[in-house]
């Protein structure tokens, strides 16, 4: 395979760009495995796009279907696509195929419902989103936890953090109750009390006992050091975005991969 078409997806790739939380996340990764995180992790990244507002969700289907046919092709061993062909010399086998259908299936659960419509469907969406990304890593790492709901719920709290810090961008990823205009008309104690509400369901309080895969520990382990900010700012709905410095995000992962 040329180099070019390698280094593409190579870590880092645009999935795992400098000064991320992903990019910390698979950077501490073993040499052995940082590449294969990154190539999972940026094969998650496509088939989101795919769902994420599509001018044509018949097209965006039809994709779907394709990825589909390519995952088979995968675990065959005749891939066409230039990531699954760099993924395909990686350690990987029938449960790794079968967690990438997963994703597959939340993008399409995505296409039908692209708003949740209530707290429940904003979890159930969550996992969906980062639930099956934590779902794929644990497939490839026989350290992580074999309950597929604790990736899912533990994907779905770092999915969850996300969409609160980016409401401001993007407030169709949270219930309508839940928008930057009507977030802005709360004090920060009601902020507070619906956001936290509205996290109820993937239990954040639990994740620090939840054992997934090295990366999936160090994304939560960054995603709570970022809820915390959030909460400490009364969930400030902002133009700019409420983020870490890339030298704090260093620090939790880290300190996560010790």
């Amino acid at each position: 395979m040329p180099a070019d078409v390698v280094d593409e997806w190579a870590f880092p790739n645009r999935a795992t760009p400098p000064g991320s939380a992903a990019y910390y996340a698979v950077r501490f990764s073993a040499d052995t495995r940082r590449q294969l995180n990154a190539y999972l992790l940026a094969w998650h990244a496509l088939i989101r796009e795919i769902s994420d507002r599509p001018h044509d969700p018949g097209v965006a289907r039809l994709k779907l279907d394709w990825w589909r046919q390519e995952i088979t092709a995968t675990a065959e061993g005749s891939p066409r696509h230039p990531l699954l062909r760099a993924l395909s010399r990686e350690e990987t086998g029938t449960t790794t195929a079968s967690a990438m259908l997963c994703v597959v299936d939340a993008a399409e659960r995505t296409l039908q419902t692209p708003q949740p419509t209530d707290d429940l469907a904003f979890a159930d969406a969550c996992r969906d989103d980062q639930g099956t990304l934590f779902h794929l890593l644990a497939s490839v790492d026989t350290d992580a936890a074999a309950d597929a709901s604790a990736n899912l719920d533990a994907g779905g709290y770092c999915s969850a953090i996300a969409r609160i810090q980016h409401v401001a961008r993007r407030p169709d990823l949270l219930p309508a109750d839940c928008g930057a205009e009507q977030l802005r008309t709360l004090s920060a104690g009601q902020r507070t009390e619906r956001i936290e509400a509205l996290l109820a369901a993937l239990a954040p309080g639990h994740l620090a006992q939840a054992r997934s895969s090295e990366v999936g520990m160090r994304l939560a382990a960054l995603a709570r050091a970022l809820h915390e900010k959030l909460r400490r700012s009364g969930y400030a709905v902002h133009p700019e975005l409420i983020d870490r410095a890339p030298l704090a995000k260093l620090w939790t992962a880290w300190r996560a991969a010790r």
